[in-house]
């Protein structure tokens, strides 16, 4: 009974209406129209066998006017026409004037004679056909790191490259380096590489002379001048001997070295000084990194009052 009374009762609530934002149909119409629209750009043909150079082989720039006159005979043999550019809105008519220049050339083109050919032949043996760009970054990093004045060690960190090859390829480098595209760049590169370099070598040599003014064994007598607050200054909870210890193995490693401070967090960890040290033994590669900065910063400092 009660039940039924419910029923008689309940009151049906309005449906959800549901609002159409978008046709499904229109949508994929105009998909497909973009679609089309963007496909209708014709890319301009090649020859099937012409060579593709880079400006960092080195080729002679005649090469580059033959496989030019050469393109350009191409296109105008299998009848190519150089696609209308869409006017622009501010009526700039710079680009149909590019069209229409790029379409005199191949309508003027002419192909190659038999010694122009033999020309581009003898010409193509004349660049590093076999430097891809790999091989060119490689030798960038190779200078960045080494700089030109230890080519004995650029020649043998470039993977890949016989010694031989990366003299004869540096020597043209070093000659051409000003027609790459990113010359200025590649030079400012090198440039903070010796920078880089200068100043690993400045701390070397002051971590160097630091430890050697140390007349008995600086893993146990080096002075370290912490200045005001000692070894525990701001913060710091580094002891003097766990300080003394990163200096000494940052100095026998080298700084130059790339994994210096892996190398160090290593031979904490094997050291037997640290055995029940577990503050030391816990830090990882950056905190070494950044404790030892902190302390050739307090070496220079000192070096710079005297």
């Amino acid at each position: 009974r009660g039940t039924a009374e419910i029923g008689q009762l309940w009151i049906q609530p309005a449906k959800r209406e549901r609002k159409v934002n978008y046709a499904v149909d229109d949508y994929y119409r105009e998909a497909l129209r973009q679609s089309a629209k963007t496909g209708t750009t014709q890319r301009a043909p090649r020859p099937p066998k012409q060579m593709n150079i880079h400006d960092f082989q080195f080729y002679p720039a005649r090469l580059q006017e033959l496989l030019e006159k050469e393109l350009l005979a191409y296109r105008r043999a299998i009848g190519y026409k150089v696609p209308k550019a869409e006017a622009s809105e501010d009526g700039n008519s710079s680009a149909g004037e590019a069209q229409s220049d790029e379409q005199a050339k191949i309508d003027s083109a002419e192909p190659l004679t038999e010694e122009e050919i033999k020309e581009k032949e003898e010409l193509s043996t004349q660049g590093f056909g076999n430097w891809n760009r790999r091989d060119f970054y490689g030798l960038m990093r190779a200078l960045e790191n080494h700089g030109y004045g230890n080519m004995d060690l650029v020649k043998s960190d470039v993977e890949g490259k016989t010694p031989e090859e990366v003299e004869a390829y540096a020597k043209v480098f070093l000659k051409r380096y000003k027609e790459l595209a990113d010359a200025d760049r590649l030079e400012s590169q090198i440039t903070k590489g010796e920078q880089k370099r200068t100043r690993r070598n400045e701390i070397q040599q002051l971590l160097d002379a630091k430890l050697g003014e140390c007349k008995q064994d600086p893993q146990r007598h080096f002075c370290i001048p912490y200045g005001t607050g000692g070894s525990t200054a701001r913060g710091r909870v580094y002891t003097e001997d766990e300080d003394r210890f990163l200096l000494v193995q940052l100095a026998r490693i080298g700084i130059a070295c790339d994994d210096v401070y892996d190398r160090i967090r290593q031979e904490v960890r094997l050291s037997p000084l640290f055995r029940f040290d577990w503050f030391i033994k816990s830090r990882n590669t950056q905190e070494i990194q950044r404790r030892c900065q902190t302390l050739v910063g307090l070496l220079q400092k000192e070096a710079q009052i005297k």
